[in-house]
């Protein structure tokens, strides 16, 4: 009886770990996506944004939240929505069959752009309430769908969401800007490089968590010292490790370190 009881624990884990990992991989064949998009029912449309559901009731409310974190997040960032790239409206998508909200192809978006995001019931749910801002952490990726850091892209989304939302939750953090008990080393490494999302990103939520994290209280920092204009600049930059000292004044390993040790 063991046996069976510690096999179907394995058999869950890996299903979880599976589902997980595809939404890093979606768009290079896993179909999910493209059949929420299929499927989708538009709720309501406004200036900026579209509402899908697939599979689930959505408030036609909820376009009104939409319709204005797109005009905060364009406030805060200082950038314009490229329409020219992916097109005059974005469309969300909320559904049952997202585990993880995300912008469309996820972490590889810049190899096909397109202005679509997937929510999960969760951040739907969190943002109806107020309570969680994932819906803002995926559209200020869509304000600034190129990057070459990972950690940027992440860190300027949950930056941007919780300049809006102070306190909410953001994908794998709670809300009340609790932290993760220590960052790893191998994350600190990450942080400002052009190093693609580790392999555990999906499937680590302890590690995914601090990842996040850390990768906002980076961005805070650079943000707070110099401005999003600045920070822009890193940004967009091609090589930030060699940007960051041109830009800031101090090593990436000296901003990592002020950062992390910076109050907040």
């Amino acid at each position: 009886m063991k046996q069976l009881v510690l096999l179907l624990t394995l058999l869950l884990v890996v299903g979880t770990s599976i589902t997980e990992s595809a939404v890093a991989r979606r768009g290079a064949g896993g179909g999910v996506d493209e059949g929420i998009v299929a499927q989708g029912r538009l709720v309501g449309s406004g200036k900026y944004v579209e509402i899908y559901e697939s599979g689930v009731k959505i408030d036609p409310s909820f376009l009104k939240i939409m319709e204005g974190a797109y005009e905060q997040v364009e406030t805060v960032t200082g950038l314009k929505f490229d329409t020219a790239t992916l097109g005059p409206k974005v469309r969300v998508y909320v559904s049952d069959a997202v585990q993880i909200s995300h912008v469309w192809k996820a972490y590889d978006h810049p190899s096909d752009p397109r202005a679509i995001i997937f929510l999960n019931l969760r951040a739907y749910s969190g943002a109806m309430s107020g309570t969680n801002a994932t819906h803002i952490h995926e559209l200020a990726h869509l304000f600034t769908w190129r990057y070459n850091s990972h950690t940027l892209r992440e860190g300027i989304a949950d930056y941007v969401a919780l300049r809006i939302h102070p306190g909410a939750a953001v994908g794998p953090n709670p809300g009340g800007g609790e932290a993760p008990p220590d960052i790893p080393p191998e994350i600190l490494e990450h942080l400002g490089t052009t190093k693609p999302p580790p392999g555990w990103l999906s499937t680590d939520p302890v590690r995914r968590r601090a990842y996040y994290f850390a990768s906002r209280r980076f961005v805070g920092y650079l943000v707070e010292m110099k401005g999003m204009e600045t920070f822009m600049k890193l940004y967009v930059s091609e090589n930030p490790e060699t940007a960051i000292r041109s830009l800031y004044g101090i090593s990436r390993e000296e901003a990592v370190q002020a950062a992390l040790t910076a109050k907040h």
